[in-house]
Formats: structure tokens, C-alpha cells, sequence
């Protein structure tokens, strides 16, 4: 996938500090800026089919309701980065199929 949305738990991405993080993507998106911040995750879903995106989060049960999605049907999990001021990981979130 060329493209990403970052989640609101993890906008921080966008400082010019992260951007390396970034570099192999075309299109960055962001929650709060191209979906709303209350969305909720099944839109994340429908726009992450639509706009040919990954998903950065930190939220380690986002991609649950990705499933609610009708055409989604598999996705993979793994750790992006570990975020260490927050002590957490983010997350990539893919639709594989």
C-alpha cells in the first residue's frame, strides 16, 4: 500500500522529528483532519478500503471493527514502533485482502 491514515492516539507522527517514519508512504491521512476525531472504527475501516491505506494506532482493538466492513475478511497485525515516552507500541493495521 502506498498510503496511510494515523490514528488520533498517535498524531505525533506528523512532527518533523517522526517524518522518517513516514518517507515510504505517498499519501499521509490523519484522524481529526480527513475523518473525523469521534469516528468510529468501522469508518476507519471504509476509508482505510477506499483510499488504499494502512492504519497507524495505538489502539490495540481498532482492528476489530474492521471486520464489520462487508468486503474485509483478513487483516495483519504488527508493530510499527514502539512509542516510548507513552510506553506503548503503535500499530500497523493492513487489509490483506
Amino acid at each position: 500500500m502506498k498510503n496511510v491514515l494515523i490514528d488520533q492516539n498517535c498524531k505525533w507522527l506528523r512532527n518533523e522529528e517522526s517524518k522518517k517514519h513516514l518517507e515510504n508512504y505517498d499519501k499521509v491521512y490523519e484522524v481529526g483532519i480527513d475523518l473525523k476525531q469521534r469516528d468510529y472504527d468501522e469508518t476507519l475501516a471504509t476509508f482505510c478500503k477506499e483510499h488504499d491505506c494502512e492504519l497507524l494506532t495505538a489502539d490495540n482493538r481498532a482492528y476489530i471493527h474492521f471486520f464489520s466492513e462487508k468486503e474485509i475478511n483478513t487483516v495483519q497485525i504488527s508493530e510499527f514502533i514502539y512509542e516510548e515516552k507513552a510506553d506503548r507500541p503503535i500499530y500497523l493495521v493492513k487489509i490483506v485482502n
